[in-house]
């Protein structure tokens, strides 16, 4: 049996660094084999430090994706060339959106990840009033208003989608079940906040329906393989099933509160 554990949400730079100890001796007393964190972990200043404690203090690979808030106060492209290089530097780290091939968990679930982006195509998104931090705080969204914004986020969306539709198919030639790690939502289904589905307010801004249409394309074409995705950044927990072979985990999540999310045991 393998052991993994995931996170998702944790922003650490909310903490004293005590709770982050705290989280780490959790996540440690699990005993995982490999440990999973879908985004969100800090902010560009932090997030490779806050990676390097878990690298420090786990025996297992720690594998990761970045969400929204990792790239504030810098760019998407400086930050994830500077997580490529923290790789480098640290075995046991391994960034999933640089990663070209499936990760084997176990000889029958292989783990692949991205990102994601949330891609204004869900929802009203130009009768939206929502107003993310990400849109003053990521240099490529920064200084835009709402319709300039949105080719930038599709840019971003169809990245992660191209990404999965490049990746996911080669994984499922190989392994039965395959485990997709993102930060934003890929389906408005799983799009979770407080026990309902986000509104058409909310929408625009937490689901990336470029992925989730590559998923269900790939997966309408491999009945027989599984996928389950494990995604985040609506901090509301929930679960839903697109297709008969595709299962989908949104981590619920409390700022000041880091917590293993789930503790998935592969056979």
């Amino acid at each position: 049996m393998t052991r993994v554990v995931w996170l998702t949400d944790i922003h650490l730079n909310f903490v004293e660094s005590e709770l982050v100890e705290q989280l780490l001796d959790e996540v440690h007393a699990t005993a995982p084999d490999a440990v999973l964190i879908g985004g969100d972990i800090g902010e560009s200043q932090n997030v490779a430090k806050y990676l390097a404690r878990f690298a420090a203090r786990l025996v297992c690979p720690v594998y990761f994706v970045l969400g929204n808030h990792d790239f504030y106060h810098s760019s998407v492209s400086v930050v994830r060339q500077a997580m490529g290089q923290l790789c480098e530097r640290h075995a046991k780290l391994c960034y999933l959106t640089l990663q070209e091939q499936a990760i084997e968990l176990t000889p029958g679930v292989g783990l692949i990840g991205h990102d994601g982006w949330a891609d204004a195509r869900f929802g009203d998104y130009l009768g939206s009033d929502v107003f993310l931090s990400d849109y003053a705080l990521i240099e490529e969204l920064a200084g835009h208003y709402a319709l300039d914004r949105r080719p930038m986020l599709q840019r971003l969306a169809d990245e992660a989608a191209a990404h999965v539709r490049e990746v996911l198919p080669r994984a499922l030639a190989r392994y039965e079940h395959i485990i997709l790690l993102t930060h934003v939502p890929p389906f408005r289904e799983a799009c979770w906040h407080e026990g309902h589905i986000s509104d058409d307010n909310w929408l625009p801004h937490f689901a990336c329906k470029a992925m989730g249409d590559a998923i269900l394309e790939i997966m309408q074409k491999h009945p027989a393989r599984k996928l389950t995705v494990l995604c985040g950044h609506t901090h509301g927990e929930g679960e839903t099933r697109p297709l008969d072979n595709v299962e989908v985990f949104t981590g619920g999540a409390v700022y000041g509160a880091p917590a293993i999310t789930r503790m998935l045991d592969l056979a």
